[in-house]
């Protein structure tokens, strides 16, 4: 997405283009429901965030046509952040609906419609029939900086939703969910690994398979059949037939957590601690029309986005090295920790190995990289077609 900075006068003429009286008022529109984000399921959110995307590259949603877009009638206005704003149908595809003020150089917030893969997704992780994409809405902020999604909604919204957001979104209440930086031109997803993080539990907590949607859950042990406790405390993970050691190069696991448990456990991770580092291996399962390198590059923004970069650090564990086919990434924090992650794919299942240590802790961390993604790759076998 480009953002063009024009000169006051231009943006000033092309605000006041068409003049308000000479346009009908928009119909009404019925009230909407907004879909909540972050659930607890961390693949649908990752497809519903993968969707977004293009919503915020295209041409219309640019900063240069929101600050040209015609009106084809007027939505009642409101105020916010000190500023009247105006409120338009544009009749066109996308965006559908414009909040502009006079001053140009203030946020443009605006709806477009999106196609949301998440339900497709879905079905085609559980082999079921693919339904059509669902059609959803999303609030979005255009600045000079950038664009960022900020809401979904399952309909365009009514005026007193898109007010409130609005408002919210000017005082700070609205996080990004997807953001496009305007000198970058990058796309980047906000979602926090640890918004899927449940509390810490008890044995049992987790309602079994099969059960209601719940909320990720926490424990040390093993709850149900997402995992299963063997001989020496090792916690089977059935569906993708990796085993989490309880203890491994002197780290030692204190949490496994399934995100999605009442759906068999196609989202888990073990968790281990040591002196001066923690690690925490992901598996997911995910469609075929996941790639290594598309999947790699989505979580690197996650994990920055929680933990920023300062500066770039050596991978401990590099490729070159041998071991299985993975990629990584690392980074120093502003608190002087290094910061990273290693991927690697076997089939549908993605193994992320997220890990914090000091400089002091590389050469372990290094050590548990090398035998737990060597018995990732060992014990983790893609379907027989």
């Amino acid at each position: 997405m480009k953002f063009l900075v024009i000169a006051g006068v231009v943006l000033g003429a092309a605000l006041a283009a068409t003049p308000a009286a000479a346009r009908e008022a928009c119909a009404v529109r019925p009230a909407t429901q907004a879909i909540a984000l972050p659930s607890g399921n961390m693949q649908a959110d990752l497809a519903a965030l993968l969707s977004m995307g293009p919503a915020l590259q295209d041409k219309p949603t640019q900063r240069k046509a929101l600050l040209k877009a015609k009106a084809k009638c007027d939505a009642p206005g409101f105020e916010a952040g000190g500023r009247p704003y105006a409120v338009f149908e544009t009749g066109e595809a996308s965006p559908i609906l414009v909040a502009r003020s006079a001053d140009a150089d203030a946020p443009i917030f605006f709806v477009v419609p999106f196609a949301n893969i998440m339900s497709v997704v879905m079905a085609e992780v559980e082999k079921r029939p693919v339904p059509a994409a669902e059609a959803n809405y999303l609030l979005v902020i255009s600045t000079k900086a950038g664009a960022s999604a900020l809401r979904v909604y399952r309909s365009a919204p009514d005026g007193a939703a898109l007010q409130a957001d609005v408002l919210a979104a000017l005082q700070g209440k609205l996080p990004p969910l997807v953001s496009r930086d305007e000198k970058t031109k990058n796309v980047r997803i906000n979602l926090m690994m640890d918004a899927y993080e449940g509390p810490k539990s008890k044995p049992g907590f987790t309602p079994p398979p099969g059960s209601a949607v719940a909320p990720p859950v926490t424990s040390p042990v093993p709850q149900n059949a997402s995992f299963q406790e063997q001989p020496g405390g090792a916690a089977l993970h059935p569906a993708s037939g990796f085993a989490c050691p309880v203890t491994l190069d002197g780290f030692k696991r204190d949490r496994l957590t399934v995100y999605d448990a009442a759906q068999g456990g196609r989202d888990v991770s073990c968790g281990y601690g040591a002196s001066g580092a923690t690690a925490t291996l992901y598996l997911t399962k995910l469609p075929e029309q996941y790639t290594l390198t598309r999947v790699f590059d989505a979580y690197v923004q996650q994990a920055k986005a929680h933990t920023p970069a300062a500066s770039d650090v050596t991978d401990p564990y590099p490729a070159a090295d041998g071991g299985p086919r993975r990629l990584g990434k690392f980074w120093r924090d502003p608190q002087g920790r290094n910061e990273g992650l290693w991927l690697m794919q076997i089939g549908p299942w993605f193994a992320k190995l997220r890990v914090t240590y000091s400089d002091a802790a590389a050469p372990d961390i290094r050590h548990l990289a090398t035998d737990l993604l060597g018995a990732v790759d060992e014990q983790v076998k893609p379907p027989v077609a």
